[in-house]
C-alpha cells in the first residue's frame, strides 16, 4: 500500500494513514471513486490484486483497468462485511494496469477500510493450469455428439467401457470433452458407420423422425421446403423410400448440392417451385410436403398448402409461423401434423431421465430406435452425411467458426466439432467427483463454512442470498450438484472453492462445518442422516422426510448420536415478523387459540415432480409449513388430528392438495387449514390466517401485515416477509455460541409426523397406533 499513489475522482473523503487506506463515496452508481497510479505489466505475467479490508456501509467495487483505461479487465463487487480476497485477471494484450475503487450500482454513499492491498507479477500458470479459473464460464451448446464409453452405470449392461456411441439430447449431449447422458439417449455406432458420421445422429433422428409422420408411400411425389442440413438429410431418406422428392429453397446452390446427392428436381424460385409441383404432378400437387425450413414468415406454411393435394399432408419439421390461411387448408382438408423432435420417449421423464423403454412391439420406433435406425442407413449407403459436411474444426477454433458463421451470408451446410486428445494437464482426473476451482476465494476466521447441497433455483436464489447477508457467521465454501454446467457457473461466479458430484466429497473434508440441502424431497432423508452421521450441522429445506420409514429412520440415527449437530428443517414461517409480532401479542393469552389458516396455493399439474415421488405431494411438501405455524402458535404438543379431502373423481386434481385438516393441541387450541388448488392465482392472496382468542382476533394477510380486528389496527406492515433471513440468522448464532437449533428436533419431528398422517387420513390409510 505504501508503494502506491492514488488520485482521488469523486470520493467525498480519502486518505491513507498508518498503511490503511479509507474512501467514502459520492451517492452515484458506478462512478469511480479513486483510481491508482498505472503499473507495468511485465512480459508474459499475470497481474495479481490481494486485498483485504471491510465495507463499512453501502457497497462498491474494486476493479483492474486495461492500459488505455476505457475498458475493465475485471472488477468484484463487496458489500457490507469484512472481506479477504485475491484478483486475478488477465491483462488482455495491455502493458500496463490500473487499479480502481468505484461505486457498484447501489446510488448511494458507501465506506471503505482497507487494511492491505499488494499487486504482484506472477506466471500465468501453475503446472500448465491458469492461477484463476473464475472467469471461465460455460453453455449447454449442442444438442448431437458422438465418441467413445469410458464409464457406464451400474444398470447398464449392453455398454462397456471402450464402445463408440452416438448420443443426443439438449443439455446432455453438449460439445464437450466428457458428457454424462442417460441410457435411452445412447445408441451403439454400427459398422460402416464412421464416427464422423455418427456424430450427427441427433440431428439425422429429427429428419427421420420428420419423415416418419409424413408416412410416405412408393411412388408418392413429395415437396421438401428448405434444403438445410435437415432438408438435405430428409430429402435422401425419401428418395430411400421409394419417393420422387422435388425440393425448395432460396439458395441455389443447396438445391445444386440435393440434386447431385439423389433429389429429382428442385427450384430456388418460389413461383417457379409452384409450376414445377403443377407439372410432375399433373396438376395434382405434392402427396405430402415436409417442411424444414426456419422462418418467422406464415408465406412457408401457406406455401405447403398451396402445392399440397387434395386429402395430403403437411408435415412441420421446421420452425416456422403458423398463422395458417384458412381457404385452401379447409378446401383441400389438409391434414397438418407436427413432428417433435427425435421421436417416441422424447420429453417424456420416464423415457429420458429413468430410461424406463416402451414395448417393441406396440411403439415400434422410439427416439432410440429411430437413431439406430438412422446410422443404419449411414452403414448401409443409403444416406450419404459425408457429402453434407463442409467443414471439421477442432473445439479451439470454435469462437473462431461461430464467429465467421454468424458474419458469413454463404455458410457451410455443416460443420463438426472436433475434440482432440491434446494431452493437456487437467487438475483433478476427469471422473473425479470433486474438483477445487483455481482462484476461489478463502474463508475468513471463526465462520460457519457451508456446502450448498442441490444447486437449484431455491438454493441459489433464496437461501445463499439470505446467509449471505450474515458474513460474519456463514461462508459458502463448496456446491455439491449433478448439473455439471448450472453449478460450475455458479461457483465461478461466486469464488466458491469446492465443486462436487458426490455429497460424501463434503462430509468427509474436516474443514467444512455445516450442509445446507436443497435437493429434491425424495432426497432429504438419508442426506440428512448421512450429514449426521459425518459430524455436519444441517439445514435442510422442508420436508425432512417423506413416508414414516424415512422418520424413523432419522429418529434413530438422531438419539444415536452421543453429541448430535446442529439440525434445522425450513419451517421459515413463525420467524416472519408478522408471526413473531403475533405471537408477542399473544403471550399472555388466557384462553386457547382457534387458528384458521386458508391457503390458496394455485393450480400444479399432476405430473409435476411436485406430485410425484420426488416430491411427495404438496401436503407433505407445503402443507407441513402450515402444521408448523399451528405448533408455533399454540406452544404446545398435537393432540388429535382429522382431515378430508375433496373427491376429484376424473377431474385433474389431487386430494392432497385440496383438503381441509384440523388438528387439536394439548392446551386446547384448535388449528383449520383450507388447502385448495381450485381457485384463482390473482385477485386473492395466497395465505391468510385468522387468529381468535380472548375476545379479539388477528389477521395475517400473506405475510406483509398484521392487523388487529375490533379496531383495525395494524400490529406490522411491511414488504412480504416469510422469514427466510430470520430462520438462517437464528441458526446462525445458535451454532456459533453452541447451542440448540431454533426448533427443536421433537418439534421438527412431531410437524412431520402430523403431515404423514394427514397424508394417510386423506388417502384413507389405516393407522398404526404405534406410528
Amino acid at each position: 500500500m505504501g508503494d502506491m499513489s492514488w488520485t482521488r475522482a469523486n470520493a467525498t473523503e480519502f486518505s491513507i494513514d498508518g498503511g490503511v487506506l479509507r474512501v467514502v463515496t459520492d451517492a452515484s452508481e458506478a462512478a469511480y471513486q479513486v483510481i491508482s497510479s498505472p503499473f507495468a505489466v511485465s512480459e508474459g505475467m499475470v497481474p495479481v490484486v490481494r486485498v483485504s479490508g471491510e465495507v463499512v456501509r453501502g457497497q462498491l467495487a474494486i476493479g483492474v483497468l486495461n492500459e488505455a483505461q476505457d475498458t475493465w479487465l475485471g472488477n468484484r463487487s463487496y458489500e457490507m462485511g469484512r472481506f479477504e480476497d485475491r484478483l486475478i485477471f488477465a491483462p488482455k494484450g495491455s502493458d500496463a494496469i490500473t487499479l480502481v475503487i468505484a461505486n457498484a450500482g447501489a446510488g448511494a454513499p458507501a465506506e471503505l477500510v482497507l487494511n492491505s492491498l499488494e499487486v504482484s507479477m506472477e506466471v500465468p500458470s501453475e503446472g500448465g493450469l491458469p492461477l484463476s479459473e473464475l472467469e471461465d464460464q460455460g453453455w449447454n451448446v449442442g444438442y448431437s455428439a458422438a465418441g467413445e464409453v469410458i464409464a457406464v452405470g451400474d444398470a447398464v449392461t449392453d455398454l462397456v467401457p471402450g464402445d463408440y456411441v452416438a448420443c443426443g439430447g439438449a443439455g446432455k449431449a453438449n460439445h464437450a470433452d466428457f458428457v454424462s447422458v442417460p441410457r435411452n439417449l445412447v445408441c451403439k455406432i454400427p459398422a460402416g458407420c464412421s464416427v464422423r458420421d455418427a456424430s450427427t445422429t441427433t440431428v439425422g433422428t429429427i429428419a427421420l423422425q420428420g419423415v416418419r409422420r409424413t408416412q410416405p408411400e412408393i411412388g408418392e411425389t413429395i415437396a421438401v421446403i428448405g434444403l438445410g442440413l435437415l432438408g438435405q438429410m430428409t430429402a435422401q431418406m425419401l428418395r430411400a423410400n421409394g419417393c420422387t422428392v422435388v425440393g425448395l429453397d432460396l439458395d441455389a446452390s443447396r438445391v445444386l448440392r440435393a440434386r447431385k446427392l439423389g433429389m429429382d428436381a428442385g427450384e430456388s424460385d418460389v413461383d417457379v417451385y409452384k409450376a414445377l409441383i403443377r407439372d410432375m404432378t399433373g396438376g395434382r400437387g405434392a402427396d405430402r410436403v415436409v417442411i424444414t425450413a426456419a422462418t418467422k414468415s406464415d408465406a412457408v406454411i401457406n406455401l405447403a398448402m398451396e402445392v399440397c393435394r387434395a386429402k395430403g399432408r403437411v408435415v412441420i419439421v421446421g420452425d416456422v409461423g403458423l398463422n395458417v390461411a384458412r381457404p385452401q387448408f379447409y378446401r383441400k382438408e389438409i391434414d397438418l401434423v407436427m413432428s417433435t423432435s427425435y421421436g417416441a420417449g422424447r420429453y417424456d421423464r420416464n423415457y429420458e431421465e429413468n430410461g424406463v423403454d416402451y414395448p417393441f412391439a406396440y411403439v415400434r420406433w422410439t427416439l432410440n430406435r429411430n437413431m439406430s435406425s438412422y446410422m443404419a442407413l449411414i452403414a448401409s449407403g443409403r444416406l450419404n452425411v459425408a457429402g453434407l459436411i463442409d467443414k471439421v474444426v477442432t473445439v479451439d477454433e470454435a469462437p473462431e467458426t461461430y464467429a465467421k458463421l454468424a458474419a458469413s451470408d454463404d455458410a457451410p451446410l455443416g460443420v463438426l466439432l472436433r475434440f482432440p486428445d491434446d494431452g493437456a494437464e487437467l487438475a483433478e482426473p476427469h471422473d473425479a467427483a470433486k474438483i477445487t476451482i483455481r482462484g476461489s476465494r478463502k474463508p475468513l476466521d471463526r465462520v460457519i463454512n457451508y456446502a450448498l447441497i442441490g444447486a437449484g433455483a431455491f438454493g441459489i436464489s433464496m437461501l445463499v442470498p439470505q446467509m449471505q447477508k450474515r458474513k460474519d457467521r456463514y461462508f459458502l465454501r463448496g456446491v455439491v450438484s449433478r448439473s455439471g454446467l448450472q453449478a460450475s457457473n455458479f461457483v465461478r461466479a461466486n469464488q466458491i472453492e469446492v465443486l462436487a458430484s458426490d455429497l460424501d466429497e463434503v462430509l468427509k473434508d474436516p474443514d467444512m462445518d455445516m450442509v445446507v440441502i436443497a435437493t429434491r424431497h425424495n432426497e432429504h432423508a438419508t442426506q440428512v442422516i448421512r450429514s449426521l452421521k459425518a459430524g455436519k450441522h444441517v439445514f435442510v429445506e422442508k420436508p425432512i422426510a417423506l413416508n414414516w420409514d424415512e422418520l424413523g429412520e432419522l429418529v434413530d440415527a438422531y438419539q444415536a448420536l452421543s453429541n448430535p449437530p446442529a439440525l434445522m428443517v425450513g419451517f421459515n414461517r413463525r420467524f416472519s415478523p408478522a408471526l413473531v409480532a403475533l405471537r408477542e401479542v399473544l403471550a399472555n393469552r388466557r384462553s386457547p387459540v382457534i387458528i384458521n389458516y386458508r391457503l390458496n396455493g394455485g393450480y400444479i399439474p399432476i405430473d409435476s415432480w411436485i406430485q410425484n415421488e420426488q416430491g411427495g405431494g404438496r401436503n407433505i411438501g407445503e402443507a407441513c409449513h402450515m402444521y408448523d405455524v399451528f405448533r408455533s402458535i399454540a406452544g404446545a404438543p398435537v393432540a388429535s388430528i382429522a382431515a378430508n379431502s375433496i373427491n376429484p373423481g376424473d377431474a385433474p386434481y389431487l386430494r392432497n392438495d385440496n383438503f381441509c385438516a384440523t388438528l387439536t393441541y394439548q392446551d386446547g387450541s384448535v388449528g383449520n387449514l383450507v388447502y385448495t388448488a381450485l381457485g384463482p392465482k390473482q385477485g386473492m392472496p395466497k395465505e391468510r390466517i385468522e387468529v381468535f382468542c380472548d375476545g379479539e382476533a388477528y389477521v395475517v394477510d400473506d405475510y406483509k401485515s398484521l392487523t388487529r380486528a375490533s379496531d383495525g389496527k395494524v400490529l406490522w406492515s411491511g414488504d412480504v416477509d416469510k422469514g427466510h433471513y430470520e430462520e438462517l440468522s437464528q441458526l446462525a448464532d445458535a451454532i456459533h455460541d453452541g447451542r440448540g437449533a431454533p426448533i427443536s428436533f421433537n418439534e421438527i419431528i412431531e410437524t412431520t409426523a402430523a403431515s404423514l398422517h394427514v397424508e394417510d387420513l386423506l388417502f384413507g390409510r389405516v393407522i398404526d397406533d404405534e406410528e
